[in-house]
């Protein structure tokens, strides 16, 4: 019997390439345009991922900002608060001290004021302090005088302006007006004004110009 391998190709026939050389470069640049998209996916996918995370970041530190904006009207509301209250404070100070200068003084006059004189009148300007009054005796007066003098609360020396005698029930009393001057820090006198700081011009009024060269 003869057999007949028909697998076997013939001697010399030349085997045929899965890929023709004419389709290599097109299978080359398609390959290549795969791998591209592949890469421009990923690449995508990665900016998309990273612009999430952006995008909550953003929004957290806007609802932290939303926060510090509440918590900021809140300290600006406690800073007027407390200022408010600080010139309450202070004018309350001022009142305090306004209202004890003239219970001082008169608390001072009324300790000064020995037997056999009283007062009529009693006269406040600034700090200078004028009494009118009657009095038994020039002692008397002179006793007053220097009780004044030495209560601290006035300068010296107490001046006696007028004195005068009238009949008062068919007696002879003095009339008499004393003037004094509220000592400093006795809290009588006004504190004085500061002075005016004047500018540094010349005679018309103009400041000096630099000279050229200084």
């Amino acid at each position: 019997m003869i057999r007949v391998n028909l697998l076997t190709s013939a001697p010399g026939t030349p085997q045929r390439d899965w890929l023709p050389a004419e389709q290599r470069s097109a299978a080359l640049g398609l390959g290549m345009l795969i791998l591209t998209g592949l890469v421009m996916g990923v690449w995508w996918w990665e900016l998309q991922r990273e612009a999430k995370v952006v995008e909550a970041t953003i929004a957290h530190a806007q609802a932290d900002l939303a926060k510090l904006k509440d918590v900021a009207k809140v300290v600006d509301l406690a800073v007027t608060r407390k200022t408010e209250l600080t010139e309450r404070l202070s004018l309350i100070g001022r009142l305090r001290a306004d209202q004890r200068g003239p219970v001082n003084l008169i608390e001072t006059v009324s300790k000064s004021v020995p037997d056999g004189l009283w007062l009529l009148e009693l006269k406040q300007q600034a700090g200078t302090i004028q009494i009118e009054g009657r009095a038994s005796s020039l002692t008397a007066l002179t006793d007053f005088v220097e009780r004044m003098q030495d209560s601290g609360l006035f300068q010296r020396p107490v001046e006696i302006v007028t004195t005068s005698v009238e009949a008062v029930d068919q007696a002879s009393v003095v009339r008499f007006a004393v003037k004094a001057e509220a000592a400093p820090g006795s809290g009588i006198a006004p504190p004085p004004a500061p002075a005016p700081v004047k500018p540094n011009t010349t005679k018309s009024g103009v400041a000096p110009s630099p000279r050229p060269g200084a």
